[in-house]
């Protein structure tokens, strides 16, 4: 600064106040930017922390919901398990079954017979 400049400063005129009064504007919009600009800082930071928070929770859900899936796919593959030995089941049952039906239709063949040896035994005059 030059002579002239501090000599309307500090001698007490209208210019020196108006210098002043603009110096002391210009400090002053200064240190609003450095205080807008902290507390924008401030904000990021702030977000930037809710975010992570966000982001931990996101994660722990992700790892809950692998270890349900996990169990699930246990409980699917002893679900298979389980069918598959009901399958072989059924098919034993149905095995089973037919061959009752072969046992039922021979013992119907049998009581046939047995009636028909029964009536050739009265007609040749036994008793059956």
């Amino acid at each position: 600064m030059g002579p002239e400049i501090l000599a309307l400063i500090g001698g007490g005129s209208v210019a020196g106040i108006v210098i002043d009064r603009l110096l002391t504007w210009l400090i002053n919009r200064r240190k609003e930017r450095a205080t807008l600009a902290d507390y924008g800082t401030q904000i990021a930071e702030r977000l930037l922390v809710r975010m992570d928070a966000q982001l931990a929770g996101a994660e722990s859900k992700l790892q809950m919901a692998e270890t349900q899936l996990a169990a699930a796919n246990v409980s699917i593959g002893q679900l298979r398990e389980e069918l598959a030995s009901t399958k072989g089941e059924v098919a034993h049952l149905r095995a089973e079954l037919h061959s009752r039906k072969d046992v039922a239709v021979e013992r119907d063949a049998l009581l046939v017979e047995n009636a028909k040896l029964k009536d050739q035994v009265r007609k040749l005059g036994g008793t059956p």
